[in-house]
C-alpha cells in the first residue's frame, strides 16, 4: 500500500470515530433543547455564534458542517473544522476541558490536509517526455 491509499484510510477512520464521539458528547445536549423548547430553538441556534463561551452549539454545528464539505471539498471543509477549533479555543481558552473536543478534530482537518496535500502532488507531477 501506497502512503497516500494509507492516508485516506487514516483519515476515514478518523473522522469517522470523532463524529461518532461528537455525537455521543453533543447529540443528546442540542436534541434535548429541541425537545424542551420545540422547533423554535433552531432559531436560537444562530445566536450561539454570536456566544462562542461555554456554548459548544456554534462548535457542533461547525465541526459537522465541515465534516459534511470535507467528503467534496477536503480542503475547505478542513478550513471550516480549523475555524471552529480556533473560535472554540480563542472564547474558551481558560478552560482546558475544551481540548478533548478541539484536538480529535483538529487531527481530522489535519489528516484530511495532508491526504488532499498528497492527492494533489501526485495529480500535478510533471508527465515523462521521452
Amino acid at each position: 500500500m501506497n502512503f497516500k491509499k494509507i492516508l485516506n484510510y487514516v483519515s476515514i477512520a478518523l473522522g469517522i470515530i470523532v463524529t461518532l464521539f461528537m455525537l455521543i458528547a453533543f447529540g443528546p445536549k442540542f436534541v434535548g433543547l429541541i425537545a424542551d423548547h420545540g422547533i423554535s430553538y433552531l432559531f436560537e441556534v444562530p445566536k450561539a455564534f454570536a456566544n462562542w463561551y461555554d456554548d459548544p452549539t456554534a462548535f457542533f454545528i461547525t465541526y459537522f458542517i465541515g465534516y459534511a464539505l470535507i467528503w467534496w471539498k477536503p480542503i475547505w471543509g478542513s478550513v471550516i473544522i480549523l475555524l471552529g477549533d480556533i473560535l472554540f479555543f480563542a472564547f474558551n481558552s481558560q478552560n482546558m476541558g475544551t481540548f478533548i473536543f478541539i484536538i480529535p478534530t483538529m487531527l481530522v482537518a489535519v489528516f484530511y490536509i495532508l491526504f488532499w496535500i498528497e492527492k494533489n502532488k501526485e495529480s500535478k507531477a510533471m508527465p515523462i517526455k521521452k
